[in-house]
Formats: structure tokens, sequence, C-alpha cells
């Protein structure tokens, strides 16, 4: 799977009406609970990686499926989480979809089954070689691709009205 999800950024309109400065609100509309926000675009636009991949996080933390992403609207930009965090989000959905525990996992590739759980937190970076062990005990391979980079830049203009 890739995991690289459509995001939305907007200009807060009433933070302008109220204060008379910019401010951005974005969101992942595929993933529960992926909202950030910023003064500028670049601020928000620093944040959205990380954004995505705390909130796929909380999927992996409640043992649930992560969502599929879906394709963007016009007005939405691409953002792709690291691949040191792909290789984890790779490793607990092919966990779950063959119904592999942590310790038939650490069984598999020869560690403790705290280590192998440990292998799909992404707040404890796993180390890619054991990431891709775990795959390869799973039949599947990392795969890993450049894309050009895509830049957000506002389709309006961001002026307050006078």
């Amino acid at each position: 799977m890739r995991y690289v999800f459509p995001c939305a950024v907007e200009l807060d309109e009433e933070h302008l009406r109220d204060t008379g400065q910019e401010g951005y609100n974005a969101s992942f509309p595929d993933v529960h609970g992926a909202h950030t926000c910023g003064d500028t675009v670049q601020e928000v636009s620093d944040r959205l990686q990380d954004c995505l991949e705390v909130a796929l996080g909380g999927y992996l933390r409640d043992g649930e499926d992560l969502p599929e992403p879906s394709d963007p609207e016009p007005d939405q930009v691409l953002v792709a989480v690291s691949p040191a965090v792909a290789g984890q989000f790779a490793l607990h959905e092919a966990m779950l979809a063959n119904g592999v525990t942590a310790a038939e996992l650490a069984r598999r590739i020869g560690l403790r089954p705290s280590h192998a759980k440990r292998l799909t937190d992404i707040y404890r970076p796993a180390k890619p070689d054991e990431v891709e062990r775990a795959l390869a005990a799973l039949g599947l391979q990392m795969v890993s691709e450049a894309t050009p980079l895509e830049q957000w830049t506002p389709s309006h203009d961001p002026a307050p009205a006078r």
C-alpha cells in the first residue's frame, strides 16, 4: 500500500475576520482526527507529515485497519508518511491481514515478542532492516519510490476583503 493521503489546506476565514491576521487549517478527509493549523502556509506545510503520521498511529495503537486514501480533489495536496513509518504501517497491515500476532512474528524472525511488537510502534523508530526482515517473513518486500514534490499554494487571495 502507498501511504499518501489527500489534505485540504484552507484559509481560516473566521480567524482572519476576528484578528485581521491569516491563519490556516489543514485536514485529511480520509483519516479520523488528522487536523492541524498554523499562522502561515509554510507553518501548516511543515506540520502535515507529522499530523498524518500521528493520526494514523492511532489506528495502529487501537489495532484497526488503516484507512484507504481517496483520490485528491483539485484543491488538495498529497502528503506521504516518511519511508520508515511506511514500513511500520505496512508491517502492521500485513500482520492484521495474515492473522499474525507479535509473538508469532517474533518466532518467525528470532526476536522477543516485545521487540517484535515495537516494530509497528511509530513512537519507537524501528531499524529498517528489522522491518524488512519481518515483512519478508510475511511474504512482502519494501519498494521505494521517488515522486515529484508537490507544493501547496493558496488558490485564492488570502488578503482580507476591504
